[in-house]
């Protein structure tokens, strides 16, 4: 991977983002939201090793310029504007762009997708 990239590191996994929509914030969230479908704030700060809050801020000046949508449930559920003009070639670019770190498909094959079962020993 080219040194010019710019990446956020969590351990061992390291997650390219090139600044192509303003800032490399603002790209990993985009990507990630492309290649997850849909999650919350404190997720995607995990994987890209930074706070909630940051993450949060950046949501929601992506939401005010329409990128993304967000619902309330438990907590903020997150995911790619179906309304946004260009949502299928939006989401396409993301995938494609994503498609050349294989950090993102190990994020998802990762991803714990059914509750934890109560009680259980960690």
């Amino acid at each position: 991977m080219p040194s010019s990239i710019p990446s956020y590191r969590q351990g061992n996994q390291e997650l390219p983002a090139p600044p192509l929509f303003g800032s490399k914030m603002r790209t990993a969230l985009l990507m990630l939201l492309a290649v997850l479908g849909e999650s919350y704030p404190a997720e995607l700060a995990r994987c890209l090793g930074t706070t909630i809050p940051s993450v949060q801020r950046t949501l929601d000046r992506v939401e005010e310029e329409g990128l993304i949508s967000s619902r309330q449930l438990f907590v903020r559920a997150v995911t790619l504007s179906p309304l946004y003009p260009a949502a299928k070639e939006l989401r396409a670019l993301l995938l494609r762009l994503a498609e050349g770190y294989p950090q993102y498909a190990r994020l998802k094959e990762s991803r714990r997708t059914r509750p934890r079962r109560r009680n259980k020993p960690l």
